[in-house]
């Protein structure tokens, strides 16, 4: 059976080039009169700094620039993303280092630094924590919905917990929405793309009170695309991988006072799609493809036709959100309280032929309420802090019927999942002098969780289980100059164990790891080059790890994994007109110790994975993407951009299987861009894969009893298109 769907020389070179980032720092910025010198007035021996511009962030709860905050995080602005053409967290994470993102039917995995979760069960939770304005959003299968009226996204790499509201071992990302405004402003964003995809977004903001005390913003959009592959099995929905979702976020924020504000946010979100396409692609098995399917006339994934008998995915995702802000003494209180409902109900055709041979339907629910206070000190002291206290009650059912040829029935599987934590953490941080900061936080999480399951073929099972963990973070910062400051710290992480929906298994152990980590963060020659640079190493310890063992999916804890890795980020002005950013990612992400049986070649028996791969780890991500940008004579400014990214080999099974890997890829997208004078419109063209690239997403292996089949999704085929931006 197919995994059951829940809620969705490397190092020495990377060693040099953090060395090398490092010598500039102490060389080149270690003088701040010469990094912030201007030239003199008449003086045409030196052009004046093309500097870049500062991101700020909230990645340590406050408002911080970039270049300050001791995290490995990397930033994406909602302008950004626009232009970029940027509508998801697909699109977003092939252009960041070591994070992948991909989707198997209801299913949503999101890796970071090789840890996530391959294939989610109802039960477990996400490696990466997934964040909207801060609160947690436990459905994974959200990170697919169309990102609209963003902000800022973030992405913050390796174990969170001591700063956020869940504990998280991989990472964790936060979706940023725009706020009220005190002034009126209003816009529209329309595009228009092949193949037949349309988008438009719709926004409105500012002060609903003649005195500034009431704000509002209404932000709509609606999403549209056939669909890049024809379905040619009569009957059936006629195209696959299409997309018509709507979205829509209202908010009032009441400023009574300059010391308190109150935000109050409801989005509701729909998507009513044939679903993605499913292909074919081959088996380990020796015995080769079941005798149902050895005639069949099989899916080719370079084509853009596929069989599929059965196709419908439908989401709604709906919630409410209430933000408190005082400022209390020398400090602030922060108040959220968040109720949110998601439904997904999807069925799909798992074996890419027209012959019905194995489909799944698949139902989910899910109720979550999240409380969180956090209060944070006045930073303009030697000693900062930030201390909170979150709860969450999170409430699933799922049902899951898969029919497979010569069953005599489905397999029937349901789950009642009840998941309820609350953790106290808190973060300090203490200038010891004004360059050099020391900085810790800790963390105590308490779960527990209950299951009432049932499998018509196995029976019926209802247990619970609780965990209670404590996490820290140590570490110290040191500014080399007002530019570039290094950090080093060692961080804990912890992943509650749980329960594999429909297997009636006992509950798997938590997954915990320890993390070292280096970094530099700088801005170098006048400010014409950004760079962050990290190295780290991560020890795994019960590496949560999802398998078809059976006829069903499980989670089974593999004793060890290490993971070493480097970052690098750099963004180098090279003219008035011209900046290159360059990302790159290097990962060594290994098991241990890893004794286990492989459901889809039983007759190996006892395997030992040791020095096996992780999941979703490629060795080497690399991006690259020149930015040209043009102020003309009439007012106006044009900007042309192409980006290349580039990933290694990618293994979609703990095993390393030749048949579900995706070989090295690259995928090429341009953009042009033309903002008319006086900054109100704007139009731009915009293409993605132009190179047509077919790479898989996901690859799934299936159990023995049904020969092994592989199965897998691809990435979105070339789109090119249209874009037409209006702002007031």
């Amino acid at each position: 059976m197919h995994a059951n769907k829940g809620s969705r020389g490397g190092r020495l070179r990377a060693t040099a080039i953090l060395t090398a980032v490092a010598a500039s720092a102490g060389g080149l910025v270690a003088s701040p009169a010469a990094a912030q010198a201007k030239p003199v007035a008449g003086s045409a021996e030196k052009p004046a700094p093309l500097q870049l511009e500062e991101v700020v962030v909230t990645a340590s709860r406050r408002a911080e620039s970039l270049l300050k905050t001791p995290i490995a995080v990397s930033a994406y602005g909602g302008e950004q993303l626009e232009k970029q053409h940027v509508q998801s967290l697909a699109d977003l994470a092939t252009q960041s280092p070591n994070i992948q993102l991909a989707g198997y039917g209801a299913d949503t995995n999101i890796t970071i630094r090789g840890i996530g979760t391959n294939l989610l069960t109802a039960g477990s939770d996400p490696g990466v924590a997934l964040y909207s304005d801060g609160v947690y959003v436990p459905e994974a299968a959200v990170a697919f919905a169309t990102m609209y009226d963003t902000k800022r996204v973030e992405v913050l790499r390796g174990p969170q917990g001591t700063l956020f509201g869940r504990d998280a071992t991989g990472g964790a990302v936060d979706i940023i929405s725009n706020t009220p405004t005190n002034q009126p402003e209003y816009g529209l964003d329309i595009s228009a793309g092949a193949p037949l995809g349309e988008r438009a977004l719709l926004f409105a903001s500012g002060p609903l009170a003649s005195d500034g005390s009431l704000l509002g913003r209404l932000a709509i959009q609606q999403n549209f695309q056939r669909g890049d592959t024809k379905n040619v099995v009569p009957g059936a929905p006629g195209r696959l991988n299409d997309q018509n979702d709507f979205a829509t976020r209202g908010q009032l924020e009441w400023r009574p006072t300059i010391a308190f504000s109150a935000r109050l946010q409801v989005d509701y979100q729909k998507s009513t799609t044939a679903g993605p396409a499913y292909y074919l692609v081959g088996t380990p098995n020796p015995a080769g493809l079941p005798p149902q399917l050895s005639g069949a006339p099989v899916s080719d994934p370079h084509s853009n036709t596929i069989a599929a008998n059965q196709a419908s995915d439908r989401m709604l995702n709906e919630g409410a959100g209430l933000f408190l802000n005082w400022d209390i003494g020398s400090g602030s209180l922060k108040v959220t309280a968040s109720r949110r409902r998601t439904q997904i109900r999807t069925s799909n055709d798992d074996d890419g032929s027209p012959v019905d041979f194995v489909s799944q339907d698949f139902n989910q629910t899910r109720d979550t309420t999240y409380l969180e206070a956090l209060y944070s000190s006045n930073d303009e002291s030697r000693l900062s802090y930030i201390i909170g206290a979150n709860y969450m009650n999170d409430d699933e059912k799922q049902a899951i019927s898969v029919g497979v040829n010569f069953f005599p029935a489905p397999v029937n599987t349901t789950s009642h999942l009840k998941t309820r934590s609350y953790a106290l953490f808190g973060h300090a941080e203490y200038n010891v002098t004004s360059d050099w900061k020391l900085f810790a936080g800790a963390r105590y999480t308490d779960d527990y969780k209950s299951i009432d399951e049932e499998n018509n073929y196995i029976g019926s099972l209802a247990h619970s289980q609780g965990w209670v963990k404590t996490t820290f973070e140590v570490g110290t910062s040191y500014d080399f100059s007002p530019r570039a400051t290094g950090y080093l710290k060692y961080v804990t992480g912890y992943k509650s164990g749980g329960f594999s929906a429909g297997s009636l298994a006992p509950a798997f152990a938590p997954e915990t790891d320890g993390m070292w980590e280096m970094g530099l963060k700088g801005s170098f020659f006048d400010g014409n080059l950004q760079a962050n640079a990290a190295l780290f190493r991560m020890a795994y310890n019960d590496l949560q790890v999802n398998q078809v063992v059976g006829v069903v999916a499980r989670v089974t804890n593999a004793a060890q994994a290490t993971i070493n890795g480097a970052e690098l980020e750099l963004d180098q002005r090279l003219t008035p007109d011209l900046h290159v950013v360059f990302e790159g990612g290097w990962l060594d992400a290994r098991f241990d110790q890893f004794l286990t049986e492989d459901s889809a070649r039983p007759a190996l028996g006892v395997l030992d994975l040791s020095g096996k791969s992780l999941p979703q780890a490629p060795r080497f991500t690399i991006g690259i993407a020149p930015v040209f940008t043009h102020q003309m004579a009439s007012g106006g400014s044009l900007t042309l951009s192409a980006r290349y990214d580039w990933k290694s080999r990618t293994h979609f099974s703990e095993f390393n299987l030749p048949v579900a890997s995706q070989g090295p890829a690259g995928r090429l997208s341009a953009y042009a861009n033309y903002d008319l004078p006086g900054g109100r419109w704007a139009v731009g063209l915009y293409g993605r894969n132009l190179t047509d690239a077919r790479t898989f997403s996901t690859l799934v292996v299936g159990s023995a009893i049904l020969n092994s089949i592989t199965v897998g999704t691809l990435q979105p085929r070339r789109e090119v298109g249209l874009m037409i931006h209006y702002r007031y």
